[in-house]
């Protein structure tokens, strides 16, 4: 078929700039973030997500979504209301600033009315206030039950399926999609009959540099069985210098970070099929596929990092 019979791709669209926050809003942030730090931590509640929490932080978090990562974040279609599973690509070791950038843009652009949770490896949730902070924006512990309860709401929910995988992966394979074999994401949609909306970034892995993941030291160490962690990564970060096996939460230099939001994939299958190998290595092929692709295209652009290639 030539490409006159084609039909037009439709434009991305581009989340705009938010207004500079007036100094008594900075304020309301930092006070809401001393009120909530001393809360006990509640991973497994989906009450414990605040919403005046998330709107007092939205003007600070716009000031470094803007200022410091000078985050782009492009739609290919609106995500849907009603439950979603919203499924990302993972970066940058535990101090990923491309989730901060996710939760940022769909605040912007959602409002923070609109129900959404984040799945969230355990770990965090132990770090002294911060954890506290997330589980207040949203944060869950990431586990089916969790995500079904989300879901069962009619909640937008983030996951990450590569996890640590990705999240950990070495910086020579930043531009590719690491999920490795896990299709527990498939399973809950297909389970859920929910679509899947892919979001890809870039930018992130460059906060940090990472020379192996360390999976066979992590097996060795019996890491998995211990702290549900498949990695012992080794590189470099701030201000830590040498990272060596605890992935702790590094500070990223003002890498600039540029996100894609695909249009929504429904899987065409029965709840049965979320036990069935076939459908599911089907729709993973899909799934990553797009999510590859999109990947491609991000790196092509160059539209991100520490020395981006311009912007749109």
């Amino acid at each position: 078929m030539s490409d006159a019979l084609e039909p037009p791709r439709r434009a991305a669209v581009a989340i705009p700039r938010a207004p500079a926050p007036a100094a008594s809003e900075i304020a309301r942030a930092l006070a809401s973030l001393a009120r909530v730090g001393a809360r006990e931590v509640r991973p497994n509640d989906l009450d414990a997500r605040d919403e005046t929490f998330i709107a007092d932080m939205i003007p600070l978090m716009n000031t470094l979504y803007d200022g410091y990562f000078r985050c782009e974040t492009e739609l290919a279609a609106e995500i849907p209301k009603g439950p979603v599973l919203i499924v990302a690509n993972h970066n940058g070791m535990t101090g990923t600033p491309d989730m901060f950038c996710h939760m940022t843009a769909f605040w912007r652009r959602y409002g923070v009315g609109r129900l959404a949770y984040g799945l969230m490896h355990d770990t965090p949730f132990s770090f002294p206030v911060a954890g506290a902070w997330l589980n207040a924006a949203g944060a869950v512990a990431a586990n089916p039950e969790n995500a079904e309860r989300a879901l069962a709401r009619g909640a937008n929910v983030l996951v990450f399926p590569g996890g640590d995988l990705d999240a950990c992966k070495p910086t020579r394979d930043r531009y590719k999609i690491s999920f490795g074999d896990r299709r527990g994401f498939l399973r809950l949609a297909i389970r859920m009959r929910v679509p899947i909306v892919p979001v890809v970034s870039a930018g992130g892995h460059e906060s940090l540099y990472i020379a192996t993941r360390g999976e066979g030291i992590a097996r060795a160490l019996k890491l998995p069985e211990r702290f549900r962690s498949n990695v012992f990564p080794l590189g470099v970060a701030l201000p830590w210098g040498v990272v060596a096996g605890v992935p702790l939460p590094h500070l990223p230099p003002p890498v600039k970070i540029h996100t894609k939001i695909l249009a929504p994939i429904v899987l065409d299958h029965p709840p049965s099929a979320a036990n069935d190998a076939r459908a599911l290595d089907s729709s993973y092929g899909q799934v990553v596929g797009a999510m590859q692709q999109a990947m491609n295209e991000l790196r092509s652009e160059g539209r991100h990092g520490l020395f981006p290639r311009g912007s749109r």
